[in-house]
């Protein structure tokens, strides 16, 4: 074989060595560039979800939170309710049995009258008409009373349901809030 003839042979193979080598590097580099891609997309797509996670996270804190503390404004605002209503109906409990107490010193103080006026009767006659006025009067006394007793206990039951009702309304507001959004 001649020199020119090893030449190109020694040539050849250099090229396919050198052809081989740069394969070689092009796979790798590629492999690499591959590997750094996908560790790159993994870490990125990783810290988008742990991002993610947290937000839903801090949001579901929060709207736990604030229910929390709506609930305890509105179970304060309910026992202000009945604290309210409570107080009303002391007030007319005791208006009530003054109203009572009233009506009850004046039957007493116009009874004792009507029996000194029979004690000075002169004839059975006159303590008959006596009587039966006695009695007209304290009827009619004690239906204008029970009347009378019956409005105040009406006009207190309504007032002392109203801070109730009140809070009730607001109850249903806040229950329906949810709902309806």
């Amino acid at each position: 074989m001649s020199t020119q003839s090893k030449s190109k042979k020694a040539a050849s193979k250099s090229a396919a060595t050198a052809a081989a080598a740069a394969s070689e590097t092009v796979e790798q580099t590629v492999e690499q560039t591959v590997e750094q891609t996908v560790e790159q997309t993994v870490e990125q797509t990783v810290e988008q979800t742990v991002e993610a996670v947290k937000e839903q996270v801090d949001k579901a804190s929060a709207a736990a939170t604030q229910g929390y503390d709506d609930f305890t404004a509105l179970q304060k605002n309910a026992f202000d309710a009945f604290v309210r209503s409570g107080e009303i109906l002391a007030r007319g409990a005791e208006a009530l049995g003054k109203e009572y107490f009233a009506f009850a010193q004046d039957s007493a103080t116009a009874n004792s009258e009507a029996a000194k006026s029979l004690l000075t009767a002169r004839s059975l006659q006159e303590v008959v008409d006596l009587q039966s006025r006695i009695v007209r009067v304290n009827i009619d006394k004690s239906v204008d009373e029970s009347g009378k007793l019956s409005e105040m206990s009406l006009k207190i039951a309504s007032e002392a349901f109203e801070p109730l009702q009140k809070q009730i309304s607001v109850a249903v507001e806040a229950a329906m809030k949810p709902l309806s959004t």
